[in-house]
């Protein structure tokens, strides 16, 4: 069997020299991952952390309230992957500003400046960083003050 790649190639599914960086599983289950609460409710899973990836991904269930939103700011290392489990916000990449909900999906290149903007109460985000890092300056280790600069992150 061939599976079909983004770029329009294929991959032999029956390829054994294809792996999974994560040699073993991870299950985490619902309020199962090392959490942060901020000041307004907002909270931040960890619930893969690159190093159980190889360092290839880190993964993370943000629960963000109007008000503590992030600022506009651009990844220099990672790309973000972004999908929306609850909630409605407006994601502003550049100069673009769609109003999204349950279901929707984003690919963030590194160096795309973006943030968004809760409209409502709250939303729920299933956020990954691609190579894996990035999850521990949003939940950092106990006691760490993570510096942007030294993850990357320009903030205006």
């Amino acid at each position: 069997m061939l599976w079909l790649t983004a770029s329009g190639g294929s991959v032999d599914a029956n390829d054994q020299s294809i792996q999974m960086s994560v040699k073993q599983p991870v299950l985490t289950q619902a309020h199962g991952g090392e959490t942060i609460t901020m000041s307004g409710g907002s909270s931040i899973e960890l619930k893969v952390e690159s190093s159980q990836s190889g360092g290839d991904y880190g993964v993370v269930l943000w629960t963000v309230r109007a008000g503590e939103e992030p600022p506009l700011h651009t990844h220099s290392r990672e790309d973000e992957l972004v999908y929306v489990v609850q909630g409605q916000l407006v994601a502003r990449v550049g100069d673009t500003r769609v109003e999204v909900g349950p279901g929707a999906y984003a690919a963030l290149p590194r160096g795309a400046p973006h943030t968004i903007e809760v409209v409502g109460d709250r939303a729920t985000l299933l956020v990954s960083f691609v190579p894996g890092g990035l999850e521990r300056f949003l939940v950092p280790r106990d006691g760490e003050r993570p510096d942007p600069a030294a993850f990357g992150l320009t903030l205006p």
